[in-house]
């Protein structure tokens, strides 16, 4: 079907073409036949006859473009089915090999992209005077204006996909939103990384980005960090500080050596070569896509592209998912030659597992933007939904379902988490599921001063939804009586210098019941940096005018969090008698 729609678009012009000049002169041919029933273009246009009746050179001159543009059409229509087929032939001969489809894929786009841009230019001068040719023929007026104006649109177009072909046909750079870090003030995040490149003998990246998107990733790609006047070239490997803080030091080392073992062997030259090449071609034909559905002349005339190169991809697409399936086990492969097979699958569960913690993040993090509030540390607050909102009782269900699943990565695409799971030898009933919970020590402590780093890309995170379209009012009412509810909610959690499960539930559970304004980030913010809190006595004078009953829910929600473990420290036993002597007195 997807040739058929690319070869019907490509040979749609020369079928007009061809149709018009086939039709002009059978015109010309019948007036012809009036005068001299043996004559006809083609025998009157010879050198021969041209040298006895030189007075018909001025017919044959006329009709010399008309000829042109028959040729022409026939010889683009065989081009462009010759390029159609030339993808399925030159797919059947790269078939799996990596080192083929490496070679031969980046330079048939090139060579593909060149071919194109000349159809189109061609297919532009045979639209525009078979245009001409068929208005003058059939009504004896011509809409100069009309035609050209489909000519000057299909040179502009023309010319504009020859300038974007070239783009196409090159590595496409990858943007991120992240930081890069220095290897002379991170030199003992470098020294982690190339130690397990050096235990796999695989090429050590030259740059490492951390972020807070929750992925990891290797690429051959020019990097460009959002923010960061420097492209950055060679092998880059993503960190997420979101997932490092879940992950344990085994569980990283594993999770980069899978990264890292694509850079090893025969899976090299695939990765520097083609991957960066296929999928900078995908992100690009979506891009033409998206530009395709724009009433203007320029997207109108990247139509034969985009459908050509989509094509392209569709018959490449078997070949590939097959090769990027072994390549993800190979990889996996490789990370137990650093860590314990059981290290990367509780990783992989981890990173599925817990995906729907940061969209729900976003989502918050992007409402309270709309309010006018900045989230101070995005990845912080991720692990504490990490460690306090997991309901234990239901892993073993979710489990199940995201074995299924596969976790997304910019440049391939993944087999399901359990089948590779599998493959590393691991049964899943075997998974301690208090594993799959925050480690003891995190895999954060490899990024020196990560949380100003958290802070900054936090920042950064959200200046960016901002310049995706997230609405700031320029003021926003600001609800002081939730903000006063969570303080003290924080203050009364962090008295004992403890920060429990259970304390954390209930005084969020209640909080939400007291006001429907209630913040969880507000207050884990509040827990995570005591430092931030108003004092006890502020809190207490800002609620001096509330009536008594509302004082005394407001009490009653203190002393709950306080007895949620079922005793009551003498740190939040002083703490209550200050605030009822205070509150309720």
């Amino acid at each position: 079907m997807q040739f058929l729609k690319a070869l019907i678009l490509m040979i749609v012009i020369p079928i007009f073409g061809f149709g018009v000049s086939k039709w002009v002169l059978y015109d010309l041919n019948a007036e012809i036949a009036k005068q001299n029933a043996d004559f006809t273009i083609s025998k009157i246009c010879t050198p021969e006859v041209l040298s006895q009746l030189p007075s018909l050179q001025s017919v044959c001159d006329e009709v010399s473009p008309i000829l042109w543009m028959q040729k022409g059409s026939i010889l683009s229509g065989i081009i462009a089915l010759l390029l159609l087929l030339s993808f399925v032939f030159f797919a059947l001969v790269a078939g799996k090999s990596r080192t083929r489809i490496a070679v031969i894929f980046p330079p048939l786009i090139f060579c593909s992209l060149l071919v194109l841009s000349a159809l189109v230019l061609i297919q532009g001068i045979i639209l525009t005077y078979g245009a001409y040719l068929a208005e003058s023929t059939a009504i004896q007026r011509v809409h100069f204006f009309l035609i050209g104006g489909i000519g000057l649109g299909a040179l502009v177009g023309a010319f504009s996909l020859i300038q974007s072909s070239f783009k196409l046909g090159t590595k496409q750079p990858h943007s991120v939103v992240g930081t890069t870090l220095s290897q002379s003030e991170n030199k003992a995040t470098y020294d982690f990384v190339k130690e397990i490149a050096n235990k796999l003998n695989a090429t050590s990246p030259d740059n490492i980005v951390v972020g807070l998107e929750p992925n990891f990733y290797v690429t051959s790609a020019d990097v460009k960090v959002i923010g960061d006047d420097k492209m950055l070239s060679g092998e880059t490997l993503y960190i997420s500080l979101p997932l490092a803080r879940i992950l344990s030091m085994e569980e990283i080392k594993a999770v980069i050596g899978h990264e890292l073992g694509h850079f090893r062997g025969k899976d090299t030259i695939y990765s520097r070569k083609f991957s960066p090449v296929y999928s900078g071609l995908i992100h690009a034909v979506s891009a033409m896509e998206v530009e395709e559905s724009n009433d203007n002349s320029s997207g109108i005339a990247k139509i034969p592209a985009f459908v050509l190169l989509s094509y392209m991809i569709d018959v490449f697409h078997r070949n590939v998912s097959a090769i990027s399936r072994e390549r993800e086990f190979e990889a996996d492969k490789a990370s137990s030659e650093v860590a314990a097979p059981e290290a990367l699958a509780t990783s992989l569960l981890k990173i599925s597992l817990y995906a729907h913690f940061w969209n729900n993040l976003q989502k918050s993090v992007i409402a309270r933007l709309e309010q006018r509030k900045m989230t101070r540390n995005i990845s912080k607050l991720f692990s504490s939904s990490v460690k306090y909102d997991v309901n234990q009782e239901a892993l073993p269900e979710v489990l199940k379902s995201i074995t299924q699943e596969t976790i997304s990565h910019p440049t391939d695409s993944h087999p399901p988490t359990g089948t590779r799971i599998q493959q590393l030898g691991v049964q899943m009933e075997s998974i301690d599921n208090s594993l799959l919970t925050m480690p003891q020590k995190a895999a954060i402590d490899i990024i020196q001063d990560y949380p100003a780093l958290e802070e900054k890309l936090s920042t950064l995170q959200q200046q960016y939804y901002v310049a995706l379209g997230v609405q700031v009012p320029d003021e926003s009412e600001i609800n002081y009586g939730a903000m006063i509810l969570a303080a003290l909610g924080a203050h009364m959690v962090l008295a004992d210098g403890k920060v429990e499960q259970e304390e954390i539930d209930q005084a969020e559970a209640i909080g939400a019941t007291l006001s429907d304004k209630f913040d969880r980030i507000d207050f884990r913010e509040y827990c995570h940096y005591p430092e931030s809190i108003p004092p006890i006595e502020d809190l207490v004078e800002a609620l001096a005018e509330m009536p008594v009953e509302a004082k005394k829910a407001i009490y009653d929600y203190l002393k709950e969090i306080a007895g949620s473990n079922q005793e009551i420290s003498q740190e939040e036993e002083k703490l209550l008698g200050q605030l009822k002597d205070n509150l309720l007195n």
